[in-house]
């Protein structure tokens, strides 16, 4: 589902009033009712914000003889509802067939539940007028076999139910999942940006811990992908990543920023992530990267790092941008080394 579905409605009055105006009549020309959803649709028309929306509701619906209900759920499912479930296909499409698969199975059992209502109903009657013995016997065995088929109807339900609330718990299985993969770095096996992001603004959360924040950056990274190939480049960030992820505890957080960027939170004070940081940088250098084809050694890797500790009352891009100038004056005093902002 891209962005061309995502239709939104943030008009003042004067314009959401003009595009009343505009949009109950071409409605009233077609025969469509006016309900929330239709309505929805042919104001998100009269928008002129989404071309595609607007092809497929005048292709659909020419003419005053075209409306059709199911079409038009269709439509205000993809172009609203969709955007609201989760973003995995996958997710939308289970959710779906589990909303159909309920909204069948409620009213299948709610149609034999009425059914049997009207039987006793009939019953009541009959006994109340009748001392027929075979009349009333036959009745009773009628009311007998719709019990059982109530019964049926019952527990086939019940079982639908349980069939659904087994699909739901996979359904919150894989979207935890897909939410987790969301956060990892595919190529070094360590959170993201994205991860990074949540957990700093988590770990500034909690004023009573000190917070620190180291920026690294691998030194001369450009010339080892012009010199040894992108490849090889990608393999020195996964053994990088890869001892960044030995790391990762309670207290420390490891991430790659971005590109050949990797940052670390440690809620620590700072003479405690100052040593952290010079044990990350000579660990770091101490690499010996051979080429698989063959098996020489490439030159040695080293990092800069970037320190600092949060400051009470700054906002998180102030707390980012000293640990990056840090990183910055790292390089320009020679590289391979930690700076204090």
């Amino acid at each position: 589902m891209g962005n061309e579905h995502i239709v939104d409605f943030r008009d003042d009055l004067v314009t959401a009033s003009n595009y009343l105006r505009l949009a109950v009549p071409m409605m009233v020309q077609r025969g469509i009712p006016p309900t929330p959803y239709n309505y929805a649709l042919w104001y998100a028309h009269v928008q002129n914000g989404h071309p595609e929306l607007s092809q497929k509701l005048l292709a659909e619906f020419a003419d005053e003889d075209s409306y059709d209900p199911r079409k038009s759920e269709a439509l205000f499912f993809e172009y609203f509802v969709k955007h609201y479930l989760p973003q995995s296909p996958q997710a939308q499409d289970l959710i779906a067939s589990l909303v159909a698969q309920l909204a069948r199975s409620v009213s299948r059992n709610l149609q034999g539940t009425q059914t049997y209502g009207a039987s006793l109903r009939d019953a009541i009657e009959i006994f109340e007028q009748s001392v027929d013995p075979l009349q009333i016997r036959a009745l009773v065995g009628k009311l007998l076999t719709e019990t059982r088929d109530l019964e049926g109807l019952t527990q086939t339900f019940q079982n639908e139910l349980k069939a659904a609330s087994d699909r739901i718990e996979q359904l919150k299985n894989e979207l935890a999942e897909s939410e987790r993969r969301a956060r990892i770095d595919p190529l070094t096996k360590i959170p993201n940006r994205r991860g990074f992001d949540e957990a700093i603004a988590q770990a500034l959360s909690a004023e009573d811990e000190p917070t620190c924040l180291m920026l690294m950056d691998l030194d001369h990274f450009k010339r080892l992908n012009d010199t040894y190939g992108h490849q090889m480049g990608d393999r020195v960030l996964q053994i990088v990543g890869g001892v960044l992820g030995k790391l990762q505890s309670d207290r420390i957080f490891v991430a790659r920023y971005g590109g050949e960027e990797f940052a670390v939170i440690i809620n620590d004070e700072l003479e405690g992530a100052q040593v952290l940081a010079e044990q990350i940088r000579r660990q770091i250098a101490a690499l010996q990267i051979k080429r698989k084809s063959t098996h020489d050694t490439i030159g040695k890797i080293t990092v800069s790092i970037g320190l600092t500790r949060f400051r009470p009352g700054e906002s998180v891009e102030t707390f980012i941008e000293r640990a990056d100038q840090g990183l910055y004056r790292a390089k320009q005093d020679g590289r391979n080394r930690v700076v204090i902002a």
